[in-house]
């Protein structure tokens, strides 16, 4: 892998786009990482999965989640992602607060896998409204807001991305081909683009951000540029 690939070239020049033109992102984004390390609460507790669901919707996934969508009580959306919290607890709670540049990921991968899989998962019980359909992109946004400094978000700008940047196989179109193995593919490849970046100059890019948050706003902003290509004209 070259240091010059696609993602991180012209990384501040990035970052500052993506700052102009995504500040609402950046707004919620921090409210949610501050109440994530306020200390009192817990990631799996209800109150900070109000502040997930909110993140949720402002991160372009409330299409998927129904109406109603902050309602504890029967089958509605959050009632259905703390039942997955229990599910997945026991898999994320021993990575809780490692961050990506440090994780082990052979280690840990088939809690990553197991855990983005059940997020994901289409019928009985889904995230997604329609049950016949999969929650893949608002699975690892999921995955982000339980441990912001460990999982990236993958949707179709970064699916692009990666694509470019790093052969990574996924299709163009509306369905790029997620899966659980590609996910954790891709977590591999933006570990290592931060520790050649070199971490401390990684995070400068963005102070106070999480590291996985600069690379999405990377990741946001190559597949965005790659997609105007693909545009007709």
């Amino acid at each position: 892998m070259e240091m010059n690939n696609d993602i991180i070239c012209d990384a501040e020049q990035k970052i500052r786009r993506f700052n102009r033109m995504g500040l609402h992102y950046n707004l919620v984004a921090g409210h949610i990482y501050q109440e994530r390390y306020r200390g009192d609460t817990g990631p799996f507790s209800r109150s900070y999965l109000q502040y997930i669901i909110a993140g949720l919707i402002s991160f372009d996934v409330g299409r998927m989640m129904g109406s109603r969508r902050y309602e504890l009580k029967g089958d509605f959306f959050a009632s259905r992602l703390e039942r997955k919290f229990a599910d997945i607890r026991g898999l994320i709670e021993p990575i809780l607060n490692v961050t990506l540049a440090d994780i082990d990921l052979n280690r840990h991968e088939e809690s990553i896998f197991k855990s983005y899989d059940c997020l994901s998962a289409n019928g009985n019980g889904s995230l997604n409204e329609d049950s016949h359909d999969h929650f893949y992109v608002g699975a690892s946004k999921v995955l982000h807001f339980l441990n912001p400094a460990l999982f990236i978000m993958l949707d179709s700008n970064a699916c692009r991305a990666f694509r470019k940047s790093h052969n990574v196989p996924f299709r163009k179109g509306t369905v790029p081909g997620y899966t659980s193995k590609r996910y954790l593919e891709c977590m591999r490849y933006a570990q290592k683009d931060i520790q050649r970046f070199g971490q401390q100059k990684f995070q400068a890019l963005d102070p106070g951000v999480p590291l996985t948050r600069i690379y999405d706003k990377l990741t946001f902003i190559t597949g965005l540029d790659e997609g105007s290509k693909d545009a007709p004209p």
